[in-house]
């Protein structure tokens, strides 16, 4: 005798948790659509290119900055120069650096002498690089960050060309192998959808100083990091939403216009940077703490609802269903978005690292929240 099927109407527990899970599914899908599908490829061509200041800050990094100025002295553009601004290091750094920016006319060396200036920090030094500098446009970076190509400073100052006041532009992390590298890797990609999705969707935010611009009269116009000049971070992210509603804002995104930089590698090194910051979105604007944790909680609240309907429903269909409708849509999308920002772990495993970082990123979040100050 053949079985007969029986269908099991869903209880009021599967309506309450295929509420959840279908308002998650939509909160995810209008990311999907109104911010990550707006990543694309950049064209713009270039006007009258301005004079360009490249301001790095850098504190002992000698070995990074010997490796990477010829990059950028070998950037195709017409007229720029490149200021360092040398945070008191100790490595050697003025006596190397300083003899060679005598007989090259193009680098500037700034140094903040520390019987001097008693300030230290990325944001003092940024601040005397930009005095410093002789033109009215600035593209920064980081003294261990690489160019994609020779191209780079010219693609990042088109908007310039153009009347833009702020650039925002990509900059990805090499990949390592290993769990780690994974996570950092995924970790890395969220955060360039978030930021580069929702700039080219006019939600500007933040940038990050590995590779993004702004003009001299925008900076000034704010009076540069004085409304967060106590925090001793937020450069860029918090740099950004003080001059957004100010600002005209372009979004670069071209593989010749990326800075790379390596990720740490270990694991200490990566709770501490992380921890560093989650600490500072404690200083964001209420508008973005509030809009930024929208899609964590949407995660949250999916991933668990999931988890309990698979052990509670009658009909373990319901549950398979809403995996299938959240995350085959992302896989495809997020995939196409990580093979153009040269981001992300193998796409392959993107379910799990989904499911994975939802909690991870609830864990070391809260932790931020409730540490002290961390120390840079």
């Amino acid at each position: 005798m053949t079985a007969a099927f029986h269908f099991n109407p869903p209880a009021l527990a599967d309506w309450i948790l295929g509420a959840l899970v279908l308002t998650s599914i939509i909160i995810c899908w209008y990311h999907l659509i109104r911010y990550y599908g707006k990543i694309k490829t950049s064209k713009a061509e270039p006007g009258q290119l301005p004079p360009v200041s490249i301001v790095v800050a850098a504190k002992n990094e000698t070995e990074n900055l010997k490796k990477h100025i010829p990059l950028w002295l070998e950037q195709q553009y017409p007229q720029f120069e490149i200021v360092i601004a040398d945070d008191g290091s100790t490595d050697g750094t003025s006596e190397w650096l300083a003899p060679l920016a005598k007989d090259n006319p193009r680098l500037r060396y700034v140094l903040l002498d520390s019987e001097y200036v008693k300030m230290h920090g990325k944001k003092i030094a940024l601040t005397l690089g930009f005095k410093a500098a002789q033109y009215n446009h600035f593209i920064l970076t980081d003294a261990d960050c690489a160019p994609s190509s020779a191209l780079w400073l010219q693609k990042m100052a088109i908007p310039f060309s153009q009347g833009t006041d702020l650039v925002i532009g990509a900059a990805p992390l090499y990949k390592i192998k290993g769990f780690l590298g994974q996570l950092v890797s995924f970790e890395s990609l969220l955060i360039s959808l978030q930021y580069l999705g929702r700039s080219l969707a006019g939600k500007t935010y933040m940038g990050v100083g590995r590779n993004m611009g702004y003009t001299r009269k925008l900076y000034d116009s704010v009076s540069g990091f004085s409304s967060h000049h106590h925090i001793p971070a937020g450069d860029d992210d918090l740099f950004v939403q003080s001059v957004t509603d100010l600002a005209k804002v372009s979004t670069v995104i071209d593989e010749d216009a990326y800075t790379w930089s390596s990720p740490k590698l270990t694991f200490k090194e990566y709770l501490r940077q992380k921890n560093r910051h989650l600490w500072v979105g404690k200083f964001y604007q209420s508008q973005w703490k509030q809009r930024l944790a929208v899609l964590p909680m949407a995660e949250f609240v999916f991933w668990t609802s999931v988890i309990i309907w698979f052990f509670t429903t009658a009909w373990w269909v319901y549950p398979l269903t809403a995996l299938l409708l959240k995350l085959i849509p992302e896989w495809i999308v997020i995939g196409l978005k990580s093979k153009l920002l040269k981001q992300g772990p193998p796409i392959v495993l993107y379910p799990f690292w989904n499911f994975f970082h939802t909690f991870w990123y609830l864990f070391i979040g809260t932790k931020a929240f409730f540490s002290k100050k961390p120390i840079w």
